[in-house]
């Protein structure tokens, strides 16, 4: 078998999931937001409000799809890290301290240096021993 492997990739499976040409969850809940407008007017013009207020959003969610098919998801999870990563590089970043969230029990305390103790007692054996 000569040469380089050849993988069939299916564009269905790599084709970005969207809704009316945006992601799936910004068009939900841009629809959601659009029946709220109407529920809560329940008249013609509200009605006409919720449309052309579901139009336009689309648009621009439409609009960002095609830049970036994953933008909204992409920025959602970078917010989610905004606190732990700075917003740029520096060569003055200092060395940060990262708190324990649980502190070690005493029993693994015990364990780790009874564990310890048997290990450097091996080593003497295998010391004696050669």
């Amino acid at each position: 078998m000569d040469g380089t492997r050849q993988v069939r990739l299916y564009q269905s499976l790599v084709r970005p999931h969207l809704l009316m040409g945006a992601e799936r969850t910004a068009t939900m809940y841009n629809a959601g937001f659009a029946m709220l407008v109407y529920f809560f007017t329940l008249s013609i013009p509200g009605a006409v409000i919720a449309v052309l207020l579901f139009m336009l959003i689309q648009a621009v969610l439409q609009h960002l799809a095609k830049s970036d098919a994953q933008m909204i998801a992409v920025v959602n999870r970078s917010r989610k890290y905004q606190t732990f990563y700075g917003s740029g590089a520096t060569l003055e970043a200092g060395y940060r301290e990262i708190p324990n969230p649980h502190p070690i029990p005493a029993t693994t305390k015990l364990l780790s240096w009874i564990a310890r103790l048997g290990a450097r007692k091996d080593a003497e054996r295998q010391r004696v021993s050669q």
